[in-house]
Parts: structure tokens; sequence; C-alpha cells
């Protein structure tokens, strides 16, 4: 990864897709938000408003009614399982557009199911690399979720999210950081401050970060959110390897720079670079090797492949790395 390259910021995490919906057996809710490394296309049509734009709900519309309108919604939710299951996002995307249409016509421009749907079609859209398409679907979006959700709902800010993120994807690094900085306060609020889903928005607001050129900045971002994760998500949840992998790889980035060539290792980052050889975050040996060399001159421990690479599977990348580089600074 080149110190100029803008870092891709992937889609998965707690955000995302929702898993695919069971069949309705009564009134739906809306599906539980999903678990945001990162070329664009025409941009999409937004979804269509009749030609007198209705007036929103004072609330969220009643889910479920009875009749046809049941039907329609358990059907129209089996399509979307399926699209879910579509080889591409690309071909989701086809799926999920004209199934998006569809729940407009039956169910409602302002139905939480409808509204679901069209956002699940933007995300597969900045999956497939219609960055822009997506950005111009989900400002809508957020717009009639708000009005017909509310902006404290957990599906309008799973939307904002999923805006922040196709923002940054589409090129707008220094939009996508500022939607977020504004958004990571409600989801906290709505949330919690610990959820898995305000969580990864801070580790994306990191990466996005990273693309605006301030690499330290980054740093600290994912120096502070490694121990944080690992304390209220625990060791084996992904989006803790997720964080230690980028830290890693920024801290052994910085560590080529005028700035950082002659700084140290801090402990977080020391177990992150044990991560990623454990892992094998490479995609060649030169690039391993690069890794293990700046891990030895920052910490001044010469010799540590085989202690890091011989070490017992069931140890924790933590674990390895107190065997490997002793005791953590006081404090830690």
């Amino acid at each position: 990864m080149s110190l100029d390259a803008a870092v891709p910021v992937p889609p998965p995490g707690e955000f995302g897709p929702p898993p695919p919906p069971e069949p309705p057996s009564g009134p739906p809710t809306a599906p539980a938000a999903a678990t945001p490394p990162v070329p664009p296309a025409p941009p999409s049509v937004a979804p269509p408003a009749p030609a007198v734009a209705p007036a929103a709900p004072s609330a969220a519309p009643p889910a479920g009614p009875a009749g046809p309108v049941a039907g329609a919604r358990e059907r129209l939710l089996g399509q979307r399982r399926a699209a879910a299951a579509a080889p591409s996002p690309g071909d989701a995307a086809v799926l999920l557009e004209t199934l998006a249409r569809e729940a407009t016509a039956e169910l409602g421009r302002y139905d939480r199911d409808t509204l679901v749907t069209w956002r699940e079609l933007a995300w597969y859209r900045d999956a497939a690399g219609d960055h822009v398409g997506a950005v111009h679907l989900l400002q809508q979006l957020v717009l009639d979720m708000a009005q017909a959700l509310g902006a404290a709902d957990p599906d309008t800010l799973h939307a904002r999210f999923d805006l922040a993120c196709a923002t940054g994807n589409a090129g707008g690094s220094q939009a996508a950081v500022q939607q977020l900085y504004g958004l990571i306060p409600q989801l906290a609020a709505t949330l919690g401050p610990y959820d898995a889903r305000v969580l990864k928005a801070q580790h994306d607001l990191a990466l996005h970060i990273a693309n605006t050129g301030d690499r330290a900045g980054a740093l600290h971002q994912l120096r502070q959110l490694v121990p944080l994760v690992q304390q209220t998500l625990g060791e084996a949840h992904p989006l803790l390897s997720e964080v230690r992998l980028d830290l890693g790889r920024y801290a052994e980035l910085w560590g080529l720079t005028k700035e950082g060539r002659g700084a140290g290792l801090t402990w977080v980052e020391a177990v992150a670079f044990v991560h990623r050889l454990l892992v094998w975050d490479f995609d060649t040996d030169q690039e391993a090797d690069a890794c293990l060399r700046e891990l030895e001159r920052r910490t001044g421990v010469p010799g540590l492949l085989d202690r890091v690479m011989l070490a017992p599977d069931h140890l924790t990348a933590e674990q390895v790395a107190l065997a490997a580089l002793g005791a953590p600074p006081p404090g830690y």
C-alpha cells in the first residue's frame, strides 16, 4: 500500500446490507443493522415521486396491514432474500431496483420496508462500484426516512452511515469525515456508546481521515479505538481484527515517513504488527518481511520471526506479543 493511495473503505462490518429478512408473522419491524480496505458509473435513479407528493406520516407507517398488502409485503420480503443471495453486488442491485419500485407502488413510498429496500439497493450499488449513483439515491432516501421514520430511527441512522461511506468511496473523503463527525454522537445516543455499529463508524472515520492525507490523525483514532473495541466487544469480535489490521498498516507506513522514522511503537501498535503477521495480512512474502523488519527496528528486538510464527495457535495476538516482546509498558 503506497503512502499516497486512498484506502478503500469496505462496506462490510456491523453496517452493510442487513441479513435476509424472515417472512413477517405479524407487523414487520425494521431489519437489524448488519455489520463499513475501497470506481463510479452514471448516477442512479432515485425513488420515483408521485405527481403530488404525499404528506409524510407523523410516525412510522403502520406495518403489516391485513389483506392484500400483507401478502405483497411477504412476497416482496421473500424476493429481497433472493436478492441478498445474488452472485454479485451488481446482480443484487438489478434485482433490488425492480423490487424497490414494486414496494413503492404496493406498500407506499414511506413504508419502512420500502425505504429499507431502497437503502439496500444503494448499498449494493456502492459495493458494485457505482459510488456516485449510491450517493444520489441515499441523499434523497435519508430525507424520506427522516420524514417518515424520524431522524433518530436506527434505519435512518443506518442510511446516513451508508451515505457517508458512499461519499468517501466516491472521492469525497473530507465530506465523509464531516458526515461521520455529525453522525457518531447521534448513533451513540440512540444505540449506546459501545454498540458495535458505533465503534464500526469510528473505525471507518479513521480510514476516511487517512484518505484526506491526515495519517497522523488516523493513527491517533485507531490507537484509541483498539483497546475500546477489545474491552467492549471482546477478543473474538471481527471488528477488533479489522481495527488492528488497519492500525498495523498505518503504523508501518508512518514509520517510512520523515516524521515517523524516528518514532518507536506503542504497545497497541506492536500488537497490531504481530496480528498482521499471525493472520498473514500480505500479498507477498516481501511485504511480510518488510513488516517484520519494521517491527524489529522500532522495538529494538531482533529475531522475531520464529517467536511470532511458531507461537501456539490458541494464543491471542496480545499473548504472542507478550511472549515475543516482553511486558507492555507500565500503564497500558
